[in-house]
C-alpha cells in the first residue's frame, strides 16, 4: 500500500500509521496429478488418435479426388496447346508439344 504523506505532517508532531496485519494463507495445490486426471488425459489422447485416423481416411480420399482432377486439367491444357500448335503450323504433323521439338 502506498500513501502520500504531506510535508507539513512531520512539522506538526508524530505521524502514526496503522497497518492491518494480514497473513496470506498459502493453499496447497495437492498432488501433481490424480489418478482421475491421468485416466481422463489418457482417454482424451485415445479419442484424439481415433479421430486423427478417421479424418485421415477422409482426407486421403479428398486428396486422391483433387489429384485426379488436376491430372484431368493438365491433360486438357496439353490437348489445347497441341491443337493450337497444329493450327498455327499445319505442315508440322509430329505431335510434340510446343517448345519440345
Amino acid at each position: 500500500c502506498i500513501e502520500t504523506v504531506p510535508a507539513t505532517a512531520t512539522a506538526e508532531g508524530d505521524l502514526v500509521i496503522q497497518v492491518k496485519a494480514v497473513k496470506s494463507k498459502s493453499k496447497s495445490s495437492g498432488k501433481f496429478f490424480s489418478i482421475r486426471s491421468f485416466l481422463m488425459g489418457f482417454w482424451n489422447n485415445l479419442l484424439g488418435m481415433i479421430g486423427f485416423v478417421k479424418f485421415r481416411k477422409a482426407a486421403r480420399k479428398n486428396w486422391e479426388e483433387r489429384k485426379a482432377y488436376e491430372d484431368l486439367v493438365r491433360r486438357k491444357a496439353m490437348e489445347k496447346k497441341l491443337a493450337k500448335a497444329q493450327q498455327q503450323n499445319p505442315n508440322n504433323n509430329n505431335n510434340a508439344a510446343p517448345g519440345m521439338a
